[in-house]
């Protein structure tokens, strides 16, 4: 019997174990010795570098100088120009840029393409006391907001230094109030157009707040110092006009007494200028409805892309070449009504001649009759014992 087989008291038999040896490296040891190499390109990697930063700086000029060319420049409306000559050189002589001029209704529409010639025109037209109107910069324009949830009891000047002290800047804050001149947990605010990060603000005086931009008026804009539309008193570089009785003054420095009617200086009936019944005021809000229905319109019929349908065989079919099945419209019961009145009273109309012969005939045969009836009448009367 051969070893392999080891004989043992149960006479299993049993497969050798081998033990493989590997050889370990010290932890010292390298296989080649450690070579710092020189980048050959770290010159090109440093280039670049420099060129990306000049990229970004210079990208960042341009972005600057397209905010800067990019502001919309309000324009200015000039009254009473009695010499365009004069004033049109005037203009030449200080504007840099191109500019034009349209003749409005009322005024003398001025457009500047820079903030330099913008500043310069009105700074010459306030020292030769030219009168004009014109708008603010959206840039400097303020945000109007309102906060909810504040109570009450908390007062305006409390809310004014706790969003100072969170570094808003503030320009007022105004605690709004209901019909009934109650106050009522929403304060009004205005602050600076940078800080829009205010949207976030869910705390203001360990109270929880929503801050919410405030709605836009629909009412069409009224100057308080020359009564007319469309601008506002801190822009207005016009002669002062009475709210009360059409004066050529301040409505403060007005003396008419109570029983004295008012005269509005816009259409010279007897209401304030102010008033929203007023006929000029109808006129424009009209003007103002029809003008906003056609740019919608024209904004809609722009946007619609060019719709096409694909048929099976994969080629574009154009829409307006496609025959539309066209369905009858449902009538109304307002127009199905309306239509079968109609149609009765074409129907009356064909009658009626027919019955009033009718009627004539009857009448004239009854009135040939009378005498015989009458007649007979006296007779079987008489007959009687």
């Amino acid at each position: 019997m051969s070893p392999g087989n080891g004989a043992g008291s149960s006479g299993t038999q049993t497969s050798p174990t081998k033990i493989s040896k590997k050889r370990r490296l010290p932890s010292n040891f390298s296989i080649s010795p450690t070579v710092t190499a020189k980048n050959r390109y770290s010159p090109l990697l440093n280039a670049n570098i420099n060129s990306d930063m000049e990229l970004v700086t210079s990208s960042e000029g341009e972005d600057n100088q397209q905010d800067e060319v990019s502001q919309k420049i309000p324009p200015i409306y000039v009254y009473n120009i009695t010499d365009f000559e004069n004033f049109h050189k005037s203009l030449s002589t200080i504007i840099t840029d191109e500019f034009t001029i349209n003749h409005t209704k009322n005024a003398l529409k001025l457009n500047v393409s820079s903030i330099d010639d913008y500043r310069s025109i009105t700074k010459k037209f306030d020292d030769t006391e030219i009168q004009y109107h014109t708008y603010q910069f959206l840039l400097d324009k303020q945000l109007s907001l309102i906060i909810r949830n504040l109570p009450v009891s908390i007062s305006e000047k409390s809310i004014f230094e706790a969003l100072s002290d969170l570094n808003f800047k503030v320009t007022s804050v105004t605690r709004l109030q209901n019909r009934f001149k109650c106050p009522i947990p929403i304060v009004a605010i205005l602050l600076s157009n940078a800080s829009k990060r205010i949207y976030a603000l869910n705390r203001l005086l360990h109270c929880v707040v929503s801050v919410e931009p405030r709605k836009p008026t629909i009412d069409i804009p009224q100057c308080t110092n020359c009564q007319r539309f469309s601008h506002t008193k801190k822009f207005c570089h016009l002669p002062p006009r009475c709210v009360k009785c059409a004066g050529d003054h301040h409505y403060s420095q007005c003396v008419k007494d109570k029983e004295t009617p008012p005269k509005c200086v816009n259409c010279a009936n007897n209401h304030p200028a102010n008033y929203r019944g007023c006929s000029y005021y109808k006129e424009l809000s009209k003007s103002k409805k029809l003008f906003s229905s056609k740019t919608r319109s024209n904004n809609q019929t722009t946007s619609q892309p060019n719709r096409h349908f694909i048929n099976t065989n994969h080629t574009v079919i154009n829409e307006r070449s496609i025959n539309v099945i066209s369905y009858p419209k449902r009538k109304t019961y307002a127009k199905a009504t309306k239509s079968n009145n109609i149609a009765d009273n074409d129907f009356m109309q064909t009658l009626l001649p027919l019955i009033n012969n009718f009627v004539t005939q009857l009448m004239q045969k009854i009135i040939e009759s009378l005498p015989v009836i009458i007649n007979s009448l006296n007779t079987n009367s008489n007959a009687k014992p």
